[in-house]
Parts: structure tokens; C-alpha cells; sequence
């Protein structure tokens, strides 16, 4: 919605926000309304005729007292409304998922285009012990608008200096990046500005350029708050190397990483910096939540928890229901789990508590161990998410490669993930399995090579920290999962059923490891049609011998096809490599904790990264 001004002595805290069409359509992720009222999006107001209701009960704009009271030091709380017209409004307080609500207002007001403040210190309770969630319901008592809104609280006597540096990394993706920090400087030179001043925050982004191609100032237009950083090409881990660097020595307090697409509508930047504002702890971070643009409505991962496993928190709810927001808050809200961490598409800290930097992953695997080595205060705020494309159309045997090595070098380093030789390699056994029974032998052959490499020391990541190298090999092993012009044939394949198989029958077929202990099963075998939406999943190759998978808009397939050939072949590999994993374990887990030391800190990356003149603003 528009700006809703900021009052002097008063910190906006979160504002109502409506779909900005190019992040996100899915209306009821913002509001539940009737057939009463109208969403003016290009005009960012809701209309209402008599009769009209809207509540806010949403993902984007419910206020959570879990997360502000319990988070913040808040001297006070202010609810601001912009519109026109008589409505009776209502404030409602519910203290648990399904438990006692109370009626904190219930009132008729009258909006005007100057605002209504309505003040609730001392109607809720606002210190660490506080729970639940407050939810605005506004039903129309003659024709109206609302403007705008949003949550205010009294700026304290002595404001924390936010400083925070916004630092991207991007690859050759010169368009999505040009795109992202012109909405971001735009917001910087306006809206955004008073609404920050006013939480004492500073923000400027860094665009870390490790593909040397964004060109300055076409690309990226040149802006006080910006500055283009060309650098080598050393992955994510590399660039939010660099860029945590230069925030760091431009003297900024904290540092959010950012993906290069920024798919983010800008409320999120504002409810950081005010969390970070205000917050409690000097530790506190902000890790924003995930969801996949294939499927808008669905959370894909809001904060994850590793142990032997990457598990997305609260994966799969369904954000456009109420009361599941509501539970799934609820449960964010609890004391963190034991491995919580945070992905790097939104991830806001504080630099002074940094220990060390980025280990040299190249990509996948950073986040994690980043988030494993430091005791932030981390905490996932409604509304503040970034939009991604589809992960699961991102999976081939590079990325398994790189999600296995990590999965291995995090249990060999981080001494609360200790799980010995036996059990790392039972993490080995699930990832090779998951291949073969889904005939995804390259990947396996990968993941055996991410085995072998992980054996090699913390040498070889000093030396691959720019995968030049190892990178071609690895993708080379792409032969039946390279993606491939779609053929007439691949069409004609048995489309995957609307439903899953029998709970019995997946179980029989996973012990049979999908027809690898069956004596001619590539005879009888199934033969099915696979679309990308579901490339991730295992039951939809029970019993298949051969399966093509297709993308989005079906243009591009691959086909894989049984063989115990290979599938034998890659669990004997397997087997030889343990003995000498088994054997060697207790001496490369001391290599591997010595070389974190060694190249989790800035003077391993000085050394890598591109001498050149930066672009823009300091």
C-alpha cells in the first residue's frame, strides 16, 4: 500500500502490503476479503462498497507479537490507517493456534487520507514474554478505501546505528541484477527513505560482479548507494566473501546477502532494519523465508535445520490458509533447533559477531557451515521471503555433487554434527541409494566423486576454490541426465497417475531397490512420463523401468532407464571407497578442522580475490 508517513518520534515497525504482480499474485498470501471490496493494485488500496470486509490474517501482514514483543524492546505499539470512509474495526489478539482470542479494539472510525493512529500500549502485552498474534479486520460501513497502514512503535531514547550493507553476488545475469538494484536504490530515494531515517538504518548495496560482465553504467546505473565490485569467479561463497569485506571495511554494523534476482518486494529491507533496530540482542539476525515462483502459495523453506540431512522448516504449508500461517508461526517462533540455520537469498547479521568467513564451497554448503560456526540470534519474520525459481528444476549431478561434499565436510568440522565414520557414511549410502533407485546413475557417479574429493583434504578446496578445474569434469558425467530438445516419442510415454501408489507397494519396491534385486525387470518394467514439478520425488518411479522427465513447458526432456549394470557397479564402488573412509576417518577429520582455520577467514579469500577498481558509490 502507499506510505503511510512517518510520525516523529515513531519507528515503522511493518506496513500493509498488497501483491506486487511482479514478485508475487497470490492475493490471499496479503488479504482474505468478500466479494464486497476491490484490490486496486495499480493504485495499491483496497475499495469497498457497504457491506465490504477484509482481515489480515495473512502471511504478509499479520503483526506477530512472537516475533516483535518477544525479539524487541518496544516501549509502546500504534496501529496507523490511511483511507477514506466509516468502518468498524477490529483488533483481535490470539495468544495460541485454535486458543483463547481476545477483542483488543471494537470500534467505528472514520479513515482520512491525513491517517488514524490508534494506540494499544497497554492494551497487549509488548515484553519477552509475550505471544501470539494480532490480526486487523476492517468492515465497511459506507463506500471507502484503504490507503495504507501499519505497525508503529516510540523510537527509544538512544538509537542503534544500522548500518547495513546489502551485498548480491551474480553471474553473467546482468539483466535480473540491473532489475533488482534499481527497484532497490528506487526504494532507497523514496519511500523507503524516511521510513529508515527513522529506524536510524543506512543501507547501500554492494553488487559483488564474479562474472566480470556487468557493465557500469549501463548495466547497472551509477548511484550513491551502490557499488559494483568485479571479482573473480569463486561462487556464492567467494562473492559474499567479497562483499562481506568491503561492508566490512566500509565500517557497517551488518551485512544482508542477497541473491542477484532480489526477487523481494522491499517491505522486506524495512522490517530487517527495524527488527535489527530495536532488537534485544547484538546478535540478532534475520533470515528470510523461501518459497519456489512454480509454486507461489506454497512455503518452500522458512529457516532449515541440518543434521545428517538438510530439513526446510514448515515445508509444503499452504500460505494462503489463515490458520496454518498462524501454527506455522507459532512453531517459528519456539526456541531455535539444534543445527537451525539460514539460506543466503535473504540473510541479514550483525558483522561484529562474525568469526569466520564464507568456507570455500564454491556454491552449495556455505550457508550452512556459516550458520553452524556462529551463535546469531536468528529469527524468521512474516512477510520478509524471497521468491526463487524452482529448486527442484536446479537438481543434476554437479549439484548433487556439491550437496553431498558439504553434507560430509559439515559432519567432519563441526563438532556438534560428530556422528563418526559409520554414520557419515550412512549419509554416502542415502544419497547413492535415492540415484539408483531412481536410475540417476550420473548422479551417483558424481556423488562417489564428491566422496573421493572430500578424502583429497582441505587441500583441495584451497586449490578448486574456483571449481575451474574440477567443475567440467563433474558435469561430464552428465550423459542420460543431460537435458535434450523434447522428441514426439517422449510425449507418447504413459503420463505419471494423479496419485501415488500404495503405501505397501512403495515399500516393497524400495527394499527391491525399484527392480535392481528383480531377475529381468528391465523386461516388464513400467515406462513413464515425469514432469519437473515432481523430478524430485521417488514414488513416481516404483516400478518403472524407463522415465523421461520434461520441463515447465515440456520443450526439454531426458530419459533415464534401468541398469543393474550400473547400478551394481556404482554400490561395489561404494563399498571399496568406505574401507578406505573407515580406515583414514580420525586423520581426515583432524585435516578438515584445521583447515577450516585455515580457509574460513579473510586472509585465504585476499589472496583470490580480483584486484580492480570498484564502481560507484563507497
Amino acid at each position: 500500500m502507499t506510505d503511510t508517513g512517518q510520525q516523529t518520534g515513531m519507528i515503522t515497525l511493518q506496513r500493509l502490503i498488497l501483491p506486487e504482480p511482479a514478485i508475487c499474485s497470490e492475493t490471499d498470501l496479503y488479504v482474505h476479503r468478500n466479494d464486497m471490496t476491490v484490490l486496486h493494485v495499480g493504485g495499491n488500496e483496497i475499495l469497498f462498497l457497504p457491506g465490504g470486509r477484509v482481515w489480515f490474517d495473512t502471511y504478509m501482514n499479520l503483526f506477530s507479537l512472537n516475533s516483535w514483543a518477544r525479539g524487541c524492546t518496544l516501549g509502546g505499539l500504534a496501529l496507523d490507517l490511511r483511507g477514506e470512509g466509516r468502518f468498524h474495526l477490529r483488533l483481535i489478539h490470539l495468544e495460541r493456534p485454535g486458543g483463547h482470542t481476545t477483542l483488543v479494539l471494537d470500534e467505528i472510525v472514520t479513515l482520512a487520507p491525513a491517517g488514524l493512529r490508534v494506540d494499544l500500549t497497554g492494551r497487549v502485552d509488548l515484553g519477552p514474554g509475550a505471544t501470539g498474534i494480532l490480526i486487523l479486520r476492517l468492515s465497511a460501513l459506507s463506500e471507502g478505501r484503504l490507503t495504507g497502514g501499519a505497525w508503529l512503535a516510540p523510537a527509544p531514547d538512544s538509537l542503534r546505528d544500522i548500518r547495513l550493507a546489502l551485498s548480491v553476488t551474480t553471474f553473467r545475469r546482468e539483466a535480473a541484477v540491473g532489475i533488482s538494484a534499481a527497484r532497490i536504490t528506487a526504494f532507497l530515494d523514496g519511500e523507503g527513505a524516511p521510513l529508515l531515517a527513522a529506524a536510524g538504518a543506512r543501507l547501500h548495496l554492494f553488487v559483488v560482479d564474479n562474472g566480470q560482465s556487468v557493465a557500469f553504467p549501463s548495466d547497472l546505473a551509477a548511484h550513491p548507494r551502490l557499488t559494483l565490485i568485479p571479482n573473480a569467479n569463486l561462487g556464492g561463497a567467494g562473492g559474499f566473501a567479497r562483499g562481506l569485506a568491503a561492508a566490512t571495511d566500509a565500517g557497517f554494523s551488518h551485512c544482508l546477502f542477497m541473491d542477484d534476482d532480489a526477487a523481494i518486494q522491499m517491505e522486506s529491507l524495512l522490517r530487517t532494519a527495524a527488527f535489527l533496530q530495536l532488537a534485544r540482542s547484538p546478535r540478532a539476525a534475520v533470515s528470510g523465508a523461501m518459497i519456489s515462483d512454480a509454486r507461489p502459495w506454497m512455503m518452500w523453506e522458512n529457516g532449515a535445520v541440518f543434521d545428517r540431512s538438510c530439513r526446510p522448516r514448515h515445508v509444503g504449508t499452504d500460505l494462503r490458509d489463515g490458520p496454518t500461517v498462524i501454527a506455522m508461526l507459532a512453531d517459528a517462533a519456539r526456541p531455535r533447533p539444534k543445527g537451525f540455520y539460514a539460506g543466503w537469498w535473504y540473510f541479514a547479521f550483525p558483522i561484529a559477531e562474525v568469526k569466520h568467513y564464507p568456507f570455500p564451497f564454491f556454491v552449495r554448503g556455505d550457508d550452512i557451515s556459516f550458520s553452524l560456526a556462529h551463535d546469531f540470534d536468528t529469527v524468521t519474520l512474516n512477510g520478509v521471503i524471497s521468491f526463487q525459481e524452482d529448486f527442484s528444476a536446479k537438481e543434476s549431478p554437479l549439484t548433487l555433487y556439491l550437496d553431498l561434499r558439504n553434507h560430509l565436510h559439515q559432519h567432519l568440522v563441526h563438532n556438534a554434527l560428530e556422528i563418526g565414520p559409520n554414520g557419515t557414511a550412512k549419509i554416502v549410502a542415502h544419497f547413492l541409494l535415492r540415484s539408483v533407485i531412481r536410475m540417476h546413475y550420473d548422479s551417483g557417479e558424481a556423488q562417489l566423486a564428491a566422496w573421493e574429493d572430500i578424502m583429497r583434504g582441505p587441500a583441495f578446496f584451497a586449490a578448486n576454490a574456483d571449481m575451474i578445474r574440477r567443475r567440467p569434469e563433474i558435469v561430464g558425467l552428465a550423459r542420460t541426465e543431460a537435458w535434450r530438445p523434447t522428441t514426439p516419442a517422449d510425449l507418447a510415454v504413459t503420463p505419471l497417475p494423479s496419485h501415488e501408489p500404495p503405501l505397501r507397494y512403495g515399500r516393497r519396491m524400495k527394499w527391491l531397490l525399484n527392480g535392481h534385486l528383480i531377475p529381468l525387470f528391465g523386461l516388464f518394467g513400467g515406462r513413464r512420463r515425469i514432469p519437473v514439478s515432481h523430478r524430485g520425488l521417488i514414488w513416481p518411479l516404483w516400478g518403472v523401468k524407463e522415465a523421461v522427465f520434461l520441463n515447465l513447458d515440456e520443450s526439454r526432456a531426458y530419459s533415464v532407464r534401468h541398469s543393474k549394470r550400473r547400478g551394481w557397479g556404482l554400490i561395489w564402488r561404494s563399498f571399496r571407497i568406505y574401507l578406505r573412509w573407515r580406515r583414514d576417518y580420525a586423520a581426515l577429520r583432524a585435516a578438515h578442522r584445521k583447515g577450516y582455520q585455515d580457509l574460513a577467514n579473510r586472509n585465504f579469500w585476499e589472496t583470490r580475490f580480483l584486484k580492480v577498481q570498484d564502481h560507484g558509490g563507497g
